[in-house]
C-alpha cells in the first residue's frame, strides 16, 4: 500500500485546492463590492429624490439609475408612450427635448443619460420601476400638489402619442400601443383614484 506522505500528486492537489478557494473568495468578495455599491446607490438615490421606498431605489440601482441620473425619472412616462411602437418620431423626440429643457435637464449626467434614453429603448422592467418611483413622488406629496403633477405629466404624454398622429396636424390618432401605454400610466399614477384614471382614459 502506498504512503500518502509519499504521492508525487499532493503539491499539485493542493495546488489547485489553492486556487481554487482563491478564486471562490474572490467570487465572494466581488459580488459583496458589488451588494454594497447597489446599496450604496440606492441610498444616494434615497437621499436625492425624496422616496424612503428601498424596493424601489434597489431596483433602479439595479437598473443602473444613480443619483446624478434619477431626475430622468420624471420624464420616463413620456418616453414609455414615446416608445410604444418602438421607435421615437422626430416630433415626438421634439416633445420630449422640450419636456427635458422644462425640467431642467440640459446638461450633465442626467442630460447624457436622457438622450441615451431617446437612442435605445428601455426595458419593460426599467419603464415599470420609473413608474412606481414616479408614483411614490405623488404619494409624498400634498394632495392638491400630487393632482396637479399628475395632470400636466398625463397631459403630456397625451401631447407625445398625439405627436406623430393626423394629416397637417388637423387630425390625429393614437395607435393601440401609445393607448396601452396611456393607460398603464394613468393606472400607476391614478393614487388608488378612479375617478383620476378615468379622467386620462376619457381622452383616448
Amino acid at each position: 500500500m502506498s504512503d500518502d506522505k509519499n504521492n508525487p500528486l499532493e503539491p499539485l492537489e493542493k495546488a489547485h485546492e489553492e486556487v481554487w478557494f482563491l478564486r471562490k473568495n474572490q467570487q465572494l468578495i466581488e459580488q459583496m463590492r458589488q451588494r454594497l455599491s447597489t446599496e450604496e446607490r440606492a441610498n444616494l438615490i434615497k437621499q436625492a429624490s425624496g422616496v424612503s421606498d428601498d424596493h424601489i431605489a434597489t431596483a433602479l440601482a439595479q437598473l443602473g439609475v444613480t443619483a446624478e441620473t434619477a431626475p430622468v425619472l420624471h420624464l420616463v412616462p413620456l418616453l414609455q408612450v414615446a416608445w410604444a411602437d418602438d421607435e421615437i418620431e422626430p416630433d415626438e423626440r421634439d416633445l420630449l427635448l422640450e419636456a427635458a429643457e422644462a425640467t431642467g435637464i440640459t446638461e450633465g449626467p442626467a442630460r447624457v443619460y436622457f438622450e441615451s434614453l431617446l437612442v435605445n429603448k428601455p426595458s419593460a422592467e426599467f419603464f415599470a420601476t420609473a413608474l412606481d418611483f414616479v408614483a411614490a413622488l405623488m404619494r409624498a406629496l400634498p394632495e392638491v400638489e400630487a393632482n396637479r403633477a399628475r395632470n400636466n405629466l398625463e397631459d403630456f404624454a397625451l401631447r407625445v402619442a398625439k405627436a406623430n398622429g393626423g394629416l397637417f396636424g388637423l387630425f390625429w390618432t393614437v395607435d393601440e400601443d401609445e393607448k396601452a401605454a396611456l393607460r398603464q400610466i394613468a393606472q400607476k399614477l391614478s393614487l388608488g383614484k378612479p375617478g383620476a384614471t378615468s379622467r386620462m382614459l376619457s381622452k383616448i
